[in-house]
């Protein structure tokens, strides 16, 4: 062994070297030291394609990268004017392909180097550093690794990525923290379902990426440009090549893709799956979707190889407190609001307000506060991974005693005030309906007495909802079983009366109305009586009974002012008011409905208010006052919106106000619109406002032509109603027909009204006689006639030529 000379930094003597090994450096530090000046200098070279990229460590992709293109440009925004951005989001969010992508496409000039720093499969802190130094390319020398990292990056312009920082918290934000006070030119970007805490962060929230609407008639366009839908595609095309959108699965696709809430992972997991099942199957599995995502690839982390393992590792960093409460939690389908979750939440076992811990779990993207509201809710994955450990840990059936403690506190009112039920009681019951659901299926796997309380707050959800029928079918099914509770049994009984008589169904409204009647009086419940009895007087007005309904009514508002119930008073007054129209006493329907009115409007119930405004403008209908009539009809219909049970009774009542004003086309339009909407819940009208319309209807229909008459009876789209009732847009579309022929159009209408045939219209025209029935076919559906004996006098009375 011989010295070869000095050391190439220091100009120290070397170390001996053998034939194997030749020195250039005295130690490692100087090794060290040399590699960071020379890594300091910068590289003179032409600019050119091949280097305008930064150099980096980041992986080659190997997949398409779908979407994110507003979220890259505003990343990219952040990380011009800011030195430290945390991607926030829940498990399977795409939060690192995110960061990689972004890094990825930073351009020299702003950066040198891109150091990725992967964490997620380090598990103590005292390896961060390491890690660090692994990505850099160092090597721990005789100083402190620490230090050489530091003064590796003293003097370059770089991006430090660290990835997955959640289970390091407080490590990677003393790394972050150290290397933006110690190294001017570094910036950090890192991923973490929690963010690091400290000055100067900036958090960037990945949500999932946009899904389509599942609307029938809107999926088909909007699927194919949806970035979810994209990236399935894609995915399911790495296993099986020849996988397209088409007219078939387009649906399937866009309901997988949105019940999957748009995660990433969640979404290249599921497309995984078909080479071996249809996307509708697929669909069809996810009600289990932690058992059927779990074909990640074999050299995935772990937490990525499925979306249990991936909702788990953010699982097992919660604080004993988090995760009682995220179990807990799991009850709520659909969200929740802060007093359900303490309700649920409290206990011996979690001594934190549940609000700090709803904080502490929203910070983890555990939990999602819904914009504008004070309620919070969960990806669905993340709750039935938690329903899972609910159920490990034997809390199912006292996290569901809980909840179903608080719904029947809320709903108690059903018993004490069930015509004066308050608006914020029936909204809370509303925002909760899905885990309502549950807690009723729940209460009728155990038998528990308030099942049929419960389930008449369901049923009051579904009817508010416009789904009378689904109400009815719950309430049958609660009826059937035994109950210890006649009260709560009269109140179901009463449910199913009044939505029954709203369906038509007079036998069996009849008879549950009379076997509530009977109940009612030997509970001592006042305000329950008065409320079966006003459903008795609702089953006997649809049966046309109107002096026995009128009677009824009556003592009911009596009870209604003994009570002091304001809110069931002005329910009185409006049914008062219907009954003495049909009694012919025009002037007590108009003094009850007057009263009625500002009750209503003060209780903030659009339903409600919606209700006395119909009444009010039917009233005003019949004493001729068209105008103030159709004030009432509009306000009603904003104030409720397209809502199947108050809507039908303004849009025929604006029906009737237009024939009343010679627009008997736009009359027939409305009343059809009204009338379509009533079949889509099947609700009746009552037999006074029934024969009301309908004389009207076929004056209308005598005024005008066969053909306009049927063009005018068809309902206008959703789309055209919300336009009438938010703007009073009203679209003539046989006159916008007119308006839109083109010459070719007007020349076959006007050979049609002439007489000639299709043939002789083909000679004429010089074209072919399915060239002909082509167009023809095109104008039935431009004009919304039914024949060409409709065309034909379409034009010959505007004279087309």
């Amino acid at each position: 062994m011989t010295s070869t000379g000095r050391c190439a930094l220091c100009a120290g003597t070397l170390p001996p070297s053998t034939s194997e090994q030749r020195r250039s450096y005295c130690s490692n530090a100087c090794r060290q030291r040399a590699y960071r000046r020379r890594a300091a200098v910068p590289v003179v070279a032409p600019v050119s394609r091949q280097n305008l990229r930064v150099l980096s460590n980041l992986p080659a992709a190997r997949d398409t990268f779908i979407g994110r293109q507003q979220e890259l440009s505003k990343l990219d925004q952040l990380m011009r004017r800011h030195r430290l951005v945390t991607l926030l989001g829940s498990a399977g969010a795409g939060k690192t392909r995110l960061a990689l992508e972004a890094a990825g496409r930073l351009r020299r000039g702003r950066t040198d180097r891109v150091l990725l720093v992967e964490l997620g499969e380090v598990r103590s802190p005292q390896d961060v550093m390491p890690a660090v130094a692994v990505a850099l390319g160092v090597e721990q020398g005789d100083e402190p690794l620490r230090d050489t990292i530091l003064e590796t990056l003293v003097n370059m312009k770089v991006v430090v990525v660290l990835d997955n920082c959640e289970h390091l918290l407080d490590t990677c934000a003393e790394l972050a923290d150290l290397l933006l006070n110690r190294c001017p030119g570094v910036r950090v970007l890192a991923t973490s379902r929690e963010a690091l805490w400290i000055t100067g962060e900036v958090s960037f929230q990945v949500e999932g990426l946009p899904v389509p609407s599942t609307d029938r008639d809107l999926v088909t366009t909007a699927a194919p440009r949806s970035e979810a839908v994209k990236l399935f595609v894609d995915r399911a095309r790495e296993r099986k090549p020849d996988f397209r959108l088409t007219p078939s699965n387009t649906a399937a696709v866009a309901l997988l893709c949105a019940r999957l809430e748009g995660m990433p992972l969640a979404i290249e997991l599921a497309a995984r799956w078909v080479q071996l099942l249809p996307v509708a199957d697929i669909c069809d599995r996810m009600d289990e979707p932690l058992e059927l995502l779990t074909l990640g690839c074999r050299k995935s982390p772990s937490r990525q190889r499925s979306l249990r393992e991936a909702i788990d590792w953010s699982y097992q960093l919660l604080e004993p407190d988090e995760q009682f409460a995220l179990r807990r939690l799991s009850v709520f389908d659909g969200g929740f609001d802060l007093a359900a979750a303490t309700e649920v939440c409290s206990s011996e076992r979690s001594a934190e307000p549940v609000l700090d811990v709803l904080s502490r779990l929203q910070a983890k993207s555990l939990l999602t506060a819904v914009p504008g509201t004070t309620r919070f809710r969960q990806l669905e994955t993340v709750r039935l991974h938690a329903r899972e450990k609910l159920v490990a840990a034997g809390e199912l059936d006292v996290a569901f005693e809980a909840l179903a403690r608080w719904f029947t506190d809320l709903s108690d009112v059903l018993i004490t005030a069930p015509l004066s039920v308050p608006f914020e009681v029936q909204d809370k019951l509303d925002n909760h309906v899905d885990s309502l659901l549950g807690t009723v299926e729940w209460a009728a796997e155990r038998a528990d007495e308030r099942l049929l309380l419960l389930t008449s707050a369901l049923a009051d959800c579904a009817a508010r909802r416009g789904r009378l029928g689904q109400a009815r079918a719950l309430l049958r099914d609660a009826l059937r079983r035994p109950s210890t509770r006649d009260d709560y049994r009269c109140v179901a009984l009463n449910h199913a009366a009044r939505f029954a008589a709203e369906q038509g169904d007079r036998a069996e409204a009849v008879e549950l109305s009379g076997e509530a009647s009977r109940l009612a009086g030997s509970l001592g419940h006042p305000a329950l009586a008065m409320s079966c009895r006003s459903t008795l007087a609702a089953v006997q007005q649809s049966s046309g009974e109107w002096e026995a309904s009128d009677e009824n009514t009556t003592e009911c508002l009596r009870v209604a002012e003994l009570l002091g119930e304001p809110l069931a008073r002005a329910t009185c007054l409006v049914d008062l008011a219907r009954t003495a129209l049909s009694l012919g006493k025009h002037e007590r329907a108009e003094k009850a409905v007057m009263k009625a009115l500002p009750i209503s409007r003060a209780s903030g119930a659009p339903a409600r208010i919606a209700s006395a405004l119909n009444m009010r403008g039917v009233v005003a209908l019949v004493q001729g006052d068209l105008d103030e009539a159709t004030h009432a009809f509009q306000e009603a219909l904003r104030m409720d919106g397209i809502n199947p049970l108050s809507a039908p009774d303004a849009l025929e009542g604006l029906a009737v106000v237009a024939l009343m004003r010679g627009q008997a086309e736009r009359a027939l339009r409305l009343e059809a619109t009204g009338r379509a909407l009533r079949r889509s819940v099947g609700v009746v009208p009552d037999p006074f406002w029934a024969e009301k319309v309908a004389g009207a209807m076929r004056t209308a229909r005598l005024i005008l032509p066969v053909a306009r008459a049927q063009a005018a009876a068809t309902p206008l789209t959703a789309a055209e109603t919300e336009a009438f009732i938010q703007d009073e847009v009203w679209l003539d579309r046989v006159e916008a027909a007119h308006d839109s022929l083109d010459d070719h159009e007007r020349r076959v209408i006007a050979l049609l009204a002439s007489g000639l045939t299709n043939q002789q219209i083909a000679n004429r025209l010089g074209v072919s006689v399915r060239t002909v029935a082509s167009r023809l076919q095109r104008l039935r559906e431009k004009l919304g006639l039914q024949s060409r004996e409709d065309i034909a006098a379409w034009g010959a009375e505007r004279a087309i030529g």
